[in-house]
This record gives C-alpha cells, sequence and structure tokens, in this order.
C-alpha cells in the first residue's frame, strides 16, 4: 500500500506472505515490525527513501524501489536486498518505472504499467513478459503457497483479468467486472480469486480451477477504493479494506459450499473444524448465478472501525484481525463466531507503529 508522505515519512505499508510480519518503507530506508504483538525488530538507514518494499516469506530477504522526496534508487530499478548479509544480491534495471513487484522463494514479479516482468532467483534470468493494457494502478494477485505461483492480472479496462498456472503453463480469462479493475487477491493454495473494480462496490470470487463465478460480496453503497483483499491461511475468512474507515469480514462457508458443487476443492483445512457462520444475507440469494450478479451480494460477517484511511489488514491464526492504516495506526481484533452476523467487532489493540521506534 503506497502513502503520501507527511511528517512521519512512511511511504509504503506491506505483510509478508504468512501475514506475521510487516514491512514499511520510509524517507530514510525501511523498518521490519513483528504484527503480533506488535513490535518493532529492527530498521535500516540507507539515507534515501524507499517507496515499494516487499519481504520474502520470513526470509531476510526484500526487493525495494527507491521513492519519496529523495528516493535510494531511480524508480526503475529493482534492488534485491540480503539483510543478513548486508550487501544487495541482484539489480534489475527495467524501461519504464515499477508500481509494484511480488516475491515468491523462486521469482520476483515486477509490474510496471504496460508490462509485468518475471525473473527467477537462480540466475536472475528473465523468465517471460506478460502485456497489460494501461495498468496504472500496479494491479496483481499472487497466492502465497511457496510451492506454486498462481498470478491473477487485469487485462482490460472493461473488467477481465487473466489467471496464470505458472508451473501447469496453463491460463484462463475471466469476465470479473463491468468496470475497471482495482484490485486483485489469491488465496494461499491458488483455488480462489477474488476482484473488486473501481467502484468498489462488490467484491466477487471465482474458481481458479474453471474459472466459474461463486459468490459476490457488498462492502457498501458508496464509491470506495478498495485498496486490499485479504485471505486468511484456510480461506475461511476474506477480509475487505478501503478508505471509508471500515474493514470488513466475510465468512467464506457459503463459498466452499458452491466451490464444491462446482469441482472445486480446498487443500488447507483448519485444524479446529468450526462451522462458518454465515454473512449479513441477501433477500435475493437463491436466485441463479448468472442473475443475482450485482444484486444479491452477502452484507459482511463482521467489521472493525478505523481511521478512514488507505488500509490493509491480515486475518492470523484463524480468528485476529489485525488492520493498519497509511498513517501508521494499528488495531487488532478478534473475530467472535455467533449464529448471526457478529456486526462492529470491539478493539481489543490499538497502537501506531511509529511509537514502536523510528
Amino acid at each position: 500500500m503506497q502513502n503520501n508522505p507527511k511528517d512521519d515519512g512512511l511511504l509504503y505499508f506491506s505483510i509478508n506472505q504468512d501475514q506475521t510480519c510487516l514491512v514499511v518503507g520510509t524517507e530514510k530506508g525501511f523498518r521490519l515490525y513483528d504484527l503480533i504483538p506488535l513490535k518493532l525488530r529492527y530498521q535500516r538507514i540507507l539515507n534515501g527513501g524507499i517507496g515499494i518494499i516487499e519481504m520474502m516469506y520470513t526470509k531476510s530477504i526484500f526487493a525495494l524501489v527507491g521513492g519519496g522526496k529523495t528516493p535510494k534508487y531511480t524508480p526503475n530499478k529493482v534492488i534485491l536486498w540480503d539483510d543478513y548479509q548486508a550487501k544487495v544480491l541482484n539489480e534489475f534495471k527495467l524501461a519504464s518505472s515499477v508500481i509494484n513487484l511480488k516475491l515468491k522463494k523462486d521469482k520476483i514479479i515486477i509490474v510496471c504499467e504496460q508490462r509485468i516482468y518475471i525473473y527467477n532467483l537462480d540466475k536472475y534470468k528473465l523468465l517471460e513478459t506478460l502485456e497489460t493494457f494501461k495498468n496504472e494502478m500496479g494491479c496483481i494477485g499472487l497466492n502465497s503457497d511457496p510451492n506454486s505461483t498462481v498470478m491473477g492480472y487485469p487485462i482490460s479496462p472493461c473488467g477481465f483479468i487473466k489467471v496464470k498456472f505458472y508451473e501447469k503453463s496453463q491460463e484462463l480469462d475471466i469476465n470479473a467486472h463491468n468496470s475497471q479493475i482495482n484490485c486483485i487477491s489469491i488465496n494461499s493454495d491458488g483455488s480462489l480469486v477474488a476482484t473488486a473494480s473501481v467502484n468498489g462496490h462488490i467484491v466477487r470470487v471465482f474458481s481458479i480451477s474453471n474459472g466459474q463465478f461463486i459468490e459476490e460480496f457488498r462492502r457498501g453503497k458508496d464509491k470506495a477504493n478498495i485498496n486490499h483483499i485479504s485471505f486468511d491461511e484456510y480461506s475461511n475468512w476474506m477480509g475487505v479494506c478501503s478508505e471509508k474507515g471500515q474493514v470488513h469480514i466475510f465468512s467464506l462457508g457459503s463459498v466452499w459450499q458452491k466451490a464444491a458443487e462446482l469441482g472445486g476443492e480446498r487443500t488447507k483445512i483448519p485444524k479446529n473444524q468450526e462451522e462458518l457462520p454465515k454473512n449479513s444475507q441477501s433477500v435475493l440469494k437463491n436466485l441463479p448465478g448468472f442473475l443475482k450478479m450485482g444484486t444479491s451480494a452477502d452484507k459482511s460477517y463482521a467489521h472493525i472501525e478505523v481511521e478512514a484511511q488507505p488500509t490493509i489488514c491480515a486475518i492470523y491464526n484463524n480468528f485476529d484481525i489485525i488492520a493498519i492504516t497509511s498513517t501508521g495506526k494499528y488495531y487488532m481484533a478478534k473475530i467472535e463466531i455467533k449464529k448471526s452476523p457478529a456486526g462492529k467487532l470491539t478493539v481489543i489493540k490499538n497502537d501506531n507503529i511509529n511509537q514502536k521506534g523510528k
């Protein structure tokens, strides 16, 4: 999540793949935090701004792009940094500015406005260049399982995305929305993809195995910039974030029921298997799928109220929801299992990353 720098100098926020760490790019370098409990692990002063940063799982390897008032690196360069060895592993120089990037254990995916570049991390060889339309937001989704690469990205201004199964050399196109895609998220095992358009009313979930529409969820009636969608490890829950001051949490119980009917299969089963509760349901819920798209979306099972700023979230250990705003405010709540929708959750921890050290 990118941020407009203020006096605190915060430029970029990112949560690692297992949702245990937060990395923050600043005007001076970067910081690494443990998420639960919130604790500054260390900071690095680089004498320049870091506008984009991604962490490789729990390793001390980071991908860095310059940013801010005095960027450490030019905006068309990605630095692969090994913090344990305190050295640069490689530099990737692109023809245009980098606007997003993602890390896997064996690949780096670099997003520019009209192309996506995929390099391996063995010999730093360019594996593939993918053409997109004018992707100004750097929109991309990537599963977190280290043993596979399933990637989703927009391919037209009219709501189409492409999902690519890298190891299988397979891909499919999905007509997700009628307007431009603003956010894409793929669950851990690469079986579900969630999308939101620039309108920000609806989040839709599709089966990746066949591209079929499964379910849709309503964030709200007013237009919003949905900048982050997060699945928990087992895809029981989905968190949806915008700048509107609420993080919405949706139960995915109905998604898995319908995915099973469509031939989908979940590969990660929770240790404590509890029946997932129902969301606040629409009266048009039982219409056929092709009729109800856009009219019968469930509202959230629960939400937490946060500062009205762009926000990212993590759902950890199945029931802990963490939200961080672009100004550095930190919120923690626990998802409670109830027969009826839980509504507003009580924030049990309220903090600020700036109070944990600079």
